[in-house]
């Protein structure tokens, strides 16, 4: 008895804890159904939803966003040395211009030209061209990703930055502190060998439990020469090693030109905020005199003063006016880029969605079925990816824009997480895309609106339930 009333107070704190940061979440939430998600969780069952909140409740990283003022003044000269980009920005195609004119670019290039890209289709095609491009390097590397697992593949790369870092090249690898979980043993490792490590952590003092801001790029910088940008981490499951899951169905690109710069742009901007140090990188710019393609290497992330990856997939989207192809792992977007879809495919754009047939988050892919169901019953196409689990992120505007990156379609991407996108008007490329996704789309099964209309009551109200947290999934 005399434990009950510790219980009842402890109940009591915590009811007050969650009006007090139900409260915080109708003021600093980014939408409104974001901020009616937290509230209905706060006071239902405050017990549960006020740590979840402490962790996963704020939607702007203020230690990234200080830290990058830092750097932007530390390194202003460099930004300066970056001038030369300015003169490849293009001014020819009024598409173009239009696409520059609604992103927010936060001291970071446009579209440039004198690039080239190369779709890399799969795990095997990607780690090879990477490989082969490391061992070539002579001055740096720079080498970020969300996740890297020292397994068969991890070992190779892990072998080979370390070789170059003994041969004098300077290695930089950036990994984020969440997504990566490489030991202190092998961290300790890399460093011998003269490797320098930083991890995209948490955050500090009071906010060092803050794990809601994943750094989620993919980049890979050779001498300032040649650039990797896509969905693909490091890891077996690439591969098809995973024989559980089967080969996880990614994409990547290889750049040349100006744009290499710009993606090594996102990795300083990183790196300072997880060491307070100056990448150890050229910033000369070597165009591609034998390409001229027309390419933006966009990174985004919540310190940005715009969403500028919603405001970048809306502008895309807007754009289409014959088709508009996407393939996402993940189907639980903003209102604002699901109406967009819904508007290309009322005014008559083919509209396709390539899904994966299975997720490796149930939650996520309970909630995505609502969305599936509404675009249904207004014309788009909805494709499952049946050869393994996809993941890659990638999107047709007609034949005068590719996107593809690492931003999956949903708020955390668009929102919290920090991304990268490459876009390009490149001919030959956006031809090479659709002609992958013809291919993905033979190896996939359509969707009916007839499969949601026979599915039980049950079925329906737990999709219908866990959409409710798609805000803030």
């Amino acid at each position: 008895m005399a434990h009950y009333p510790l219980i009842t107070w402890t109940f009591v704190v915590f009811h007050v804890v969650g009006i007090l940061c139900a409260a915080l979440a109708i003021l600093r939430s980014r939408t409104p159904q974001g901020a009616t998600a937290w509230v209905m969780a706060l006071l239902s069952f405050p017990i549960l939803s006020v740590p979840m909140y402490v962790v996963f409740g704020r939607s702007r990283f203020e230690g990234y966003n200080t830290k990058r003022r830092i750097y932007d003044a530390k390194v202003h000269h460099e930004f300066e040395l970056l001038s030369p980009i300015d003169q490849a920005v293009l001014s020819i195609s009024e598409e173009i211009k239009m696409v520059n004119a609604t992103i927010p670019f936060h001291n970071q290039p446009g579209f440039t030209r004198k690039n080239s890209i190369k779709l890399l289709v799969d795990g095997q095609e990607t780690y090879t061209s990477m490989l082969e491009e490391l061992e070539k390097a002579q001055n740096y590397i720079v080498f970020q990703f969300y996740l890297f697992r020292y397994d068969h593949i991890g070992e190779k790369f892990a072998e080979v930055l370390m070789r170059k870092a003994r041969q004098g090249v300077r290695v930089s690898f950036l990994y984020d502190e969440i997504g990566a979980k490489i030991s202190k043993r092998y961290i300790k490792r890399m460093k011998s060998s003269g490797v320098k490590m930083g991890a995209f952590n948490r955050g500090h003092g009071r906010w060092k439990f803050q794990i809601n801001f994943r750094n989620h790029r993919k980049i890979v910088v050779v001498d300032g020469k040649v650039g990797f940008v896509g969905g693909l981490n490091i890891g077996d499951e690439y591969l098809g090693l995973w024989k559980k899951v089967g080969p996880w169905r990614d994409t990547h690109v290889r750049i040349t030109g100006p744009s290499v710069i710009a993606a090594q742009l996102a990795t300083a901007k990183d790196w300072f905020c997880a060491r307070e140090k100056i990448l150890d990188v050229d910033w000369k710019i070597y165009p591609d005199e034998k390409a001229d393609s027309n390419l933006l290497v966009l990174h985004t992330g919540p310190a940005d003063t715009q969403h500028t990856c919603l405001l970048t997939y809306v502008t895309l989207i807007n754009v289409a006016t014959e088709k508009l192809w996407m393939a996402n792992p993940y189907l639980v977007p903003p209102e604002s880029i699901m109406d967009a879809i819904i508007l290309a495919a009322l005014r008559g754009v083919e509209v396709r969605i390539l899904l994966p047939s299975y997720s490796d988050n149930r939650v996520v892919l309970m909630a995505s079925k609502v969305y599936e169901q509404r675009l249904l019953e207004h014309g788009v196409k909805i494709f499952k990816y049946t050869k393994g689990f996809l993941h890659q992120k990638v999107m047709i505007i007609d034949s005068r824009f590719c996107c593809l990156g690492s931003a999956n379609l949903d708020h955390r991407s668009m929102f919290v997480n920090f991304e990268i996108l490459t876009i390009s008007s490149d001919k030959t490329f956006i031809k090479d895309v659709t002609e992958m996704l013809i291919n993905d789309f033979m190896l996939s099964e359509q969707v009916s609106l007839e499969d949601f209309q026979e599915q039980g009551l049950f079925k329906t109200i737990v999709s219908r339930g866990a959409n409710l947290m798609a805000p803030i999934l």
